[in-house]
């Protein structure tokens, strides 16, 4: 057994014995999960995983699934943006150096032809014409042959650089959302946040954001396994990003949490749209496909809140949007409240 692997097996052994220390469900992901953590390099997930270990929370799905979102996920849509952008780096080096290699080709075939000139102005007794003529003639085909050949390897290049811009604009995409519904990650709305913030502020416009949570949403994972979970949250997903077009953003803000961006829109006409995106989620019905099984009806509920003066912030405002929730929770949920 290599080093390299003493080193990879000792990890593994320390993984599986913070998992069975923490009762944490062995499990693909939260292998990663634990593995990375065994590893010692990712500071930011240490020091998560240790805060839920501090606060003796259970690592429960819910707990286990955001960390490896959060941590693993993000980590490796980064990965394949920087491996793209490597490609067509490594891509661009080889055509400067087709080009600069042809250069070279170019200069020479100029400096035969200046020679074979300087040598025809002499006495043309004093010039044998044949072999002039055959030298530049031998020239302009190695040229021209040459030309060719870079013509072809431009237009193969050109094909990779249209394959690599394809694929940095689709892997660039997909770093931007959540796996599993479609949604924004919620690294990329913080981005959009601090944008539309300092547009709200500059045009001294409203932005108001709403913060949805599934109902009952651990029942559905209890009773019907997480592939019914996974559904719900996938249902809950497609219907916020139809319900809520143009510059409107929505998230996944983490486990059974969506959050959305409303830009140019008070906080009475969000509480509006809010209600009729609820109602399009009441609306659906979860039924398995082979057997026509009903799960029952999907209902959510939410709390809005508006960009308050100049000192407003991402936490201050989620904060004052999670109250609101709360408040429709704790009414009866499937509702909307707005903040007080």
């Amino acid at each position: 057994m290599t080093d390299l692997e003493l080193s990879e097996h000792s990890i593994s052994k320390r993984a599986f014995a913070f998992m069975e220390k923490h009762k944490v469900a062995p499990s693909p992901e939260n292998y990663a999960l634990w593995y990375h953590y065994a590893f010692g390099k990712n500071t930011d997930l240490i020091r998560e995983i240790d805060n839920v270990i501090a606060n003796h929370l259970e690592f429960n799905d819910e707990t286990s699934g955001y960390l490896y979102n959060k941590f693993i996920i993000a980590n490796r849509g980064q990965k394949m943006v920087d491996d793209a952008a490597n490609d067509a780096q490594k891509l661009l080096q080889d055509i400067l150096k087709q080009v600069s290699e042809f250069s070279g080709e170019t200069s020479n075939y100029h400096k035969d032809v200046n020679q074979s000139l300087e040598t025809m102005t002499r006495s043309l007794e004093e010039t044998d014409v044949k072999n002039v003529v055959r030298n530049l003639i031998q020239a302009t085909t190695t040229l021209k042959q040459s030309s060719e050949q870079m013509g072809r390897k431009l237009e193969e290049s050109k094909q990779e650089i249209n394959s690599l811009r394809k694929n940095l604009q689709q892997v660039t995409i997909e770093s931007q959302r959540d796996f599993l519904t479609g949604a924004y990650n919620r690294k990329t709305f913080e981005k959009f946040f601090d944008e539309y913030v300092d547009t709200a502020r500059q045009n001294k416009a409203e932005l108001s954001m709403l913060i949805i949570d599934i109902d009952h949403f651990k029942q559905f994972n209890d009773k019907f396994g997480h592939l019914i979970g996974d559904e719900v949250l996938k249902i809950v997903a497609r219907t916020l990003i139809d319900s809520l077009k143009g510059r409107d953003i929505v998230a996944r803000f983490g486990g059974e949490e969506f959050i959305v961006l409303l830009p140019e829109t008070p906080i009475d006409v969000a509480v509006r749209v809010a209600d009729v995106v609820r109602g399009a989620i009441a609306g659906k019905e979860l039924k398995r496909k082979d057997t026509g099984e009903n799960y029952g009806t999907i209902t959510v509920s939410m709390g809005v809140a508006r960009l308050r003066g100049d000192n407003d912030t991402l936490p201050s405002m989620t904060k004052r949007a999670d109250d609101a929730l709360y408040r429709s929770k704790n009414a009866g949920r499937n509702r909307v409240s707005k903040e007080a």
